[in-house]
């Protein structure tokens, strides 16, 4: 009955914290900081999506790998609005993954 009590406790904990979190607000700062950096990227002007981005004090490859317009990563984002410029410029400071197989390299 303990065990049935415990987790019937820990279910509604989890569940107030979930639905606490997905009401949480947005600071007005960074939305407008987001929409900006979205609609910047979406109007394929580089300088004007670089002057964006500065203006926020943020670096290309932050952008990059953490900015999400409606659902997407601003890379895709950018791609599926016709922007190759910008979308291209924010894939350069991503850069280039490499992988090395270490086990390879390792000579017995």
């Amino acid at each position: 009955m303990k065990t049935l009590t415990l987790i019937a406790t820990c279910t509604a904990t989890l569940l107030t914290l979930a639905a606490t979190q997905a009401t949480a607000k947005m600071d007005p700062y960074v939305q407008s900081a987001l929409q900006d950096i979205c609609q910047s990227a979406k109007s394929d002007n580089v300088m004007r999506m670089n002057k964006t981005i500065k203006s926020y004090r943020l670096d290309h490859e932050t952008v990059a790998l953490n900015v999400v317009c409606n659902q997407q990563d601003i890379i895709s984002f950018a791609y599926d609005n016709g922007a190759s410029k910008t979308a291209e410029r924010l894939q350069q400071s991503v850069g280039e993954t490499k992988i090395t197989d270490l086990a390879m390299q390792t000579s017995f």
